[in-house]
């Protein structure tokens, strides 16, 4: 090892280039690796985390739906499990925390006494409410480790204390640590008993998620069909609310990252291609240090040094670059690891408590030994070779390793190809996704979610406002739905004059407000006329075109009605007049469902304001609400163009992700060609002389080096398309109204590393065709 640090020291280029290398390919491979080990391997916070499960009711138009009270006390029977234990859905219970400083709007959560137990969760400070305290319905609360420290300093005095949450107080009973906040958004925790009679005694709502543990012994493939037999048992008994819903059974650490791990995973092999194309640049490189040292290398062996001998000579340098390089990439990785992290916090839960733990630093060692021994073998089988002959490597560098460097080199430049025509798929259809028409003009709108508005008369107050154009009131804002909500605001409706077989009823988004929304978002009206306030609570509905066409495909919805409440003793019919553009109501990449619209209101509401220009206005707007009501609390103020951006979330980051990384393999497969040109530039000097002494041009010069460098791409070119198109599955869930083999994409990558090779050869040829011939030729 120090004759390879002296050996290293005396080359400070080639060792930096190497060191460099590495350092790329470990420290992007362990940056990564550190947010995938967060987020997809490390244990969740709970006591034995691999035996928790979601247990999620299904129907055809809802794929992912809430569980009823009643159908969670039937699923509860099952023999599956330890415990079950339920909490209401996102958002179902918000309220106005007073008392302490500005009100500030918190998300409550309902949940069974026995969650925290089924979770393994401990309270930081104080302890969970107990079962006799939800069957006796007291209003006794948990806080989040966040509110506590926010509201309330970290005072371990609040356990015990009363706090007011609108109209009612509850007595702090216990804080829960943030590490193990579940479900994530809650800031409270009350008992489930205090949900409202209609939704625990009914079938037709549902309030909850359920959460379960599995027995000792009891597979997830057991549990399912256990579930799936109550379902059907279920929907034989009650067949108007239960006809068509199943039940699913769903691995909890499954759920929670089921979002990102694709995106996450094809960064990673992103990442790894990256690794082995430093590996092969670094391959290249010592190579040709094999070849330029064959004169140091034929005397060891003249002096009795074995082939082994040699080879452990080679692949001590060789680690020790890997050894230098894993340190400098790791401490890059630690810097970029935190980049990542706040790239992804929008989609990755957890990513708050991203570090280098264990499994990290063990996983930059190993890579960064098999790092070592990968770029050092190709160089060790060199050495190995009967004999390293003087003449035979004096001809040419190119000619005496022709079968490594075309290798290598159609390798890298697959891999490259391969990460390019990822990219360059990812991107058309994000473009395309951009292109979409949301069905709705988001400019200048700004939301205000969970408002109370039946307190104040919000809009001619707010109108008075200098900036603002209109405003408006919704249930819920365009894109505002989380991925498990979708089903929040659904609705089974029937048509009248039809027949539907019982529980078969089609499925419609309900959205109810004001009759400005339309208007202020610019959704046009297809046919009949517009809603007006004279239609507040009345019978009066309009419908969106995939509601008209689907059920009414010969274009006479205007005039029908459509029937609420299918599953109550008194139904309630509601006429369509009107049919409105379609919104793209759960994201620009979501399909847009069926809709119905009313004019109504609810104690709480979003608030939509549109201003006259474009600027920030969440601080004046923030102040116009609190002139007009100044107890009023209000929530996260943000433009509607970050609900539309936010719903491109998973796909951004994959974009992102790749995107970065198919730079970095842009420029190893630069740097591979010019070092390989190059270093065979370096060698062939005295045939370059030769060929200008007896008439070669500079031109001709040129284009044979840069023939050789084509030469040595297109077998990988002809390699990467394969591969992209064996891989085209794996894009799939990525992509937007394009084919995963789109032809434009695979061959945009190619047009690219074409380019990319010209230029990496440029300047090795133009040094090519600029040699001296008497220099040249007097050249060892």
């Amino acid at each position: 090892m120090r004759l390879a640090l002296r050996s290293l020291w005396r080359k400070p280029v080639f060792a930096l280039a190497a060191i460099l290398t590495i350092a790329l390919g470990v420290g992007a491979n362990t940056a990564l690796f550190g947010v995938i080990y967060t987020v997809l391997i490390r244990p969740l916070p709970f006591r034995d985390p691999g035996k928790l499960v979601r247990i999620w009711e299904t129907h055809p138009a809802l794929p992912q739906l809430q569980v009823t009270v009643p159908d969670f006390q039937d699923f509860s029977q099952a023999r599956s499990f330890q415990q079950m234990a339920a909490h209401t859905l996102s958002a179902m219970n918000t309220g106005t925390l007073l008392g302490q400083g500005e009100p500030e709007i918190v998300h409550a959560a309902m949940a069974g006494s026995n969650l925290f137990s089924t979770m393994g969760i401990q309270p930081l400070a104080g302890r969970a409410f107990t079962d006799a305290e939800e069957r006796g319905k007291q209003k006794v609360a948990l806080i989040s480790e966040d509110l506590w420290r926010r509201k309330f300093a970290a005072d371990p005095a609040v356990v015990g204390r009363q706090i007011r949450l609108d109209s009612q107080s509850f007595t702090v009973a216990g804080v829960v640590p943030q590490r193990q906040a579940f479900p994530q958004w809650a800031d409270l925790w009350m008992p489930l008993s205090l949900i409202e009679p209609d939704l625990r005694n009914r079938r037709k709502y549902h309030p909850l998620e359920v959460i379960a543990r599995l027995k000792p012994g009891v597979t997830v493939e057991q549990a399912q069909i256990e579930i799936q037999t109550i379902a059907r048992r279920l929907a034989q008994a009650y067949p108007e609310t239960n006809g068509t819903e199943g039940a699913v059974v769903i691995p909890l650490t499954q759920e929670m990252t089921s979002a990102v791990r694709p995106s996450l995973l094809l960064a990673w092999a992103a990442v790894g291609l990256i690794l082995l194309m430093a590996c092969a640049n670094l391959a290249h490189l010592f190579l040709a240090r094999v070849i330029e040292r064959r004169r140091e290398m034929n005397i060891r062996e003249a002096l009795g040094a074995r082939p082994w001998q040699l080879m452990r000579q080679i692949m001590g340098e060789a680690l020790l670059v890997a050894a230098i390089g894993g340190a400098v990439g790791i401490t890059s990785a630690i810097w970029t690891s935190q980049l990542l992290g706040k790239l992804a916090a929008t989609q990755l839960g957890r990513t708050e408590w991203t570090g280098f733990e264990g499994p990290v630093w063990l996983f930059a060692a190993a890579i960064s030994v098999i790092g070592g021994l990968l770029f050092g073998m190709p160089a060790c089988w060199q050495v190995m070779r009967p004999r390293l002959q003087l003449a035979e490597a004096g001809r040419s560098i190119a000619r005496g390793r022709s079968r490594f460097s075309t290798i290598l080199m159609a390798g890298q430049v697959a891999m490259a190809l391969l990460v390019l025509a990822g990219v360059a798929l990812l991107t058309r259809s994000f473009a395309g996704l951009l292109n979409e028409d949301p069905g709705f003009h988001a400019a200048q709108v700004w939301v205000v979610p969970n408002l109370p508005l039946g307190v104040t008369p919000f809009r001619p107050g707010l109108l008075r406002t200098a900036g603002v154009a209109d405003v408006a009131a919704i249930n819920s804002a365009p894109m505002s739905l989380g991925s498990t909500d979708h089903s929040r605001f659904a609705t089974r409706f029937g048509i009248e004059g039809r027949v539907f077989n019982p529980g078969n009823y089609p499925v419609a988004q309900n959205r109810w407000g004001s009759p400005e929304f339309f208007s202020l978002l610019g959704i046009p009206l297809r046919s009949g006329r517009w809603l007006r306030e004279t239609d507040r609570n009345q019978s009066q509905i309009l419908v969106n075109e995939t509601l008209a066409r689907r059920f009414f495909p010969r274009g006479e919805a205007v005039g029908k009605r459509l029937i609420f409440g299918v599953m109550d003793p008194k139904q309630q019919a509601a006429e369509i007049v009107g049919v409105v553009g379609d919104v793209r109501d759960l994201g620009l990449d979501q399909e847009v469902e069926p809709t119905v619209y009313g004019i109504a209101a609810t104690p709480v509401m979003t608030l939509l304001v549109k201003t006259a220009g474009p600027g920030a206005f969440a601080a004046q707007l923030r102040d116009a609400i609190h002139g007009l009501s100044p107890d009023i609390p209000v929530s996260r103020i943000h433009p509607l163009q970050q609900d539309v951006s936010e719903s491109l979330a998973r796909r951004r980051f994959a974009l992102i992700l790749l995107a970065i990384f198919a730079s970095l393999a842009a420029f190893l497969i630069a740097a591979g060609i010019y070092g390989v040109l190059a270093q065979s530039v370096n060698g062939r000097l005295r045939e370059f002389g030769v060929r200008a002494a007896i008439g070669a041009a500079p031109a001709e010069l040129v284009r044979m080096i840069l023939r050789e460098a084509f030469v040595l791409m297109i077998p990988g070119i002809l390699v990467g398309v394969v591969l992209s198109l064996a891989f085209a599955r794996a894009m799939r869930s990525f992509v937007y109204q394009l084919s995963p083999a789109d032809p434009l994409s695979i061959g945009s990558a190619a047009a690219f590393l074409f380019v990319l090779t010209f230029l990496s050869a440029w300047l090795p040829a133009r040094r090519a065709a600029a040699v001296d011939p008497a220099t040249a030729l007097r050249t060892d």
